[in-house]
């Protein structure tokens, strides 16, 4: 399957909200027993009055990223001229072993989409779990995707994700780490 660079970005929001939807905490039940009388009442762990997907798309992550190379601001993600590269900054609301262990058990390939590799690793000293895969684009044409994950807080994680074209790697990925490495939430 080939896909457009907006069905690439399509594809990095479909996973991401599936990633997070799989780990959103449930309602616990318990039983309480008065005089006679069985009551159950659920309550849920975490209450809260915001939109769930305001946290994950959100304006709560900062970055430095090369405006002069990622010139459209979509608020959430930033892409070049012609789309061909760009990068995604979400917030999962899940611890990051949580996330990891996810992760490392979804290693297969979805959508068009070919799982290169997943493992936790060092960027200039920064610990991150790294996924790499690829797809083709409607010229046929290899695209790289990258994403990067590591602890925003306990209860969170930062996800950064990225694509370009094989050819450019050079050009694109030392830009993309960098804003990695700046990443953290805002204060």
């Amino acid at each position: 399957m080939k896909l457009t660079n907006t069905k690439l970005m399509r594809i990095l929001v479909i996973i991401v909200l599936a990633t997070f939807f799989s780990c959103k905490k449930s309602a616990e039940s318990r039983t309480e027993v008065l005089e006679g009388t069985e009551v159950t009442k659920a309550e849920p762990k975490e209450v809260t009055t915001q939109n769930p997907l305001g946290d994950v798309f959100g304006d709560q992550i900062i970055m430095e990223v090369d405006e002069t190379v990622f010139v459209i601001d979509n608020g959430t993600n930033r892409a070049n001229e012609d789309m061909s590269a760009g990068i995604m900054k979400m917030l999962a609301p899940q611890p990051y072993a949580t996330f990891k262990e996810r992760m490392l058990q979804k290693q297969n390939e979805q959508q068009g989409i070919e799982v290169l590799s997943i493992e936790e690793t060092e960027l200039e000293g920064k610990k991150v779990l790294l996924e790499r895969s690829k797809t083709l684009d409607d010229a046929g044409e290899e695209m790289m995707m990258v994403m990067y994950a590591f602890p925003a807080s306990a209860e969170k994680t930062i996800m950064i994700s990225s694509y370009y074209m094989k050819n450019e790697e050079k050009k694109y990925l030392p830009l993309i780490e960098q804003s990695v490495l700046s990443a953290r939430l805002r204060e």
